[in-house]
């Protein structure tokens, strides 16, 4: 079970340079991350090797035994780039369900490829917390619209390494066709717009319920 875990990991995510540890280390960098959720995991555990406690949440069925192999854990401890054990959780569940975890008990909220994260997921995430999500399930374009969540940076990729940027944000989620986005348009199709600017992934913060201006709010207008 062991090396067939490994290879599970290496298949998916080595071998295709998708890892992407340098954009979690980002994350703690800029923000200070001690304690991330990632539902729609399936077995990424590279959040892992830079954030001290991460729990993982999958449906698939060969998550748990993943999860519980003792090889996984030896490989955390080998790449972890914090002092301390880590902390590895799995749930093996929809997290569209609740989830056996307290509300605003976390830090970071990932939403990669795994439909509506933000959204589902929204109550775990502390005030003040950050939710990092790409826009392919049109998540990232749900949080832009929820009242809940404030767009502070973006991540872009070159070269191979990942980059995070506040500039200029007002020049994301513009629209190609000039049409506007609506949540209930994102959530019949489940994907977003085409945009004229498509970073790697968008950085909200979780603001406090009414706190965004009224421009941030609303449909995403060209």
């Amino acid at each position: 079970m062991s090396n067939a875990a490994l290879r599970l990991y290496n298949q998916h995510f080595v071998d295709k340079g998708f890892e992407r540890v340098d954009l979690f280390a980002l994350l703690v960098a800029h923000f200070g991350v001690r304690r991330a959720l990632y539902p729609g995991s399936f077995v990424h555990v590279s959040p892992s090797f830079v954030i001290p406690s991460v729990t993982y949440v999958d449906t698939d069925r060969r998550c748990p035994s993943f999860f519980a192999a003792p090889v996984v854990r030896l490989l955390v401890k080998e790449r972890q780039r914090y002092h301390g054990d880590p902390e590895v959780v799995f749930h093996h569940a929809d997290y569209s369900a609740p989830l056996d975890e307290p509300d605003s008990s976390f830090d970071l909220l990932i939403s990669q490829w795994a439909g509506p994260v933000s959204q589902a997921c929204k109550r775990y995430l502390q005030v003040g917390g950050v939710l990092v999500a790409n826009d392919s399930h049109g998540d990232a374009s749900l949080a832009a619209l929820d009242d809940d969540y404030a767009l502070i940076a973006v991540i872009v990729r070159r070269g191979g390494r990942h980059r995070l940027t506040d500039q200029d944000l007002h020049t994301y989620f513009v629209p190609r066709s000039g049409k506007q986005a609506t949540r209930v348009a994102i959530e019949r199709t489940g994907h977003g717009l085409a945009y004229t600017k498509s970073p790697a992934a968008y950085v909200f913060r979780r603001a406090s319920v009414g706190s965004r201006l009224p421009a941030e709010r609303g449909a995403i207008r060209g």
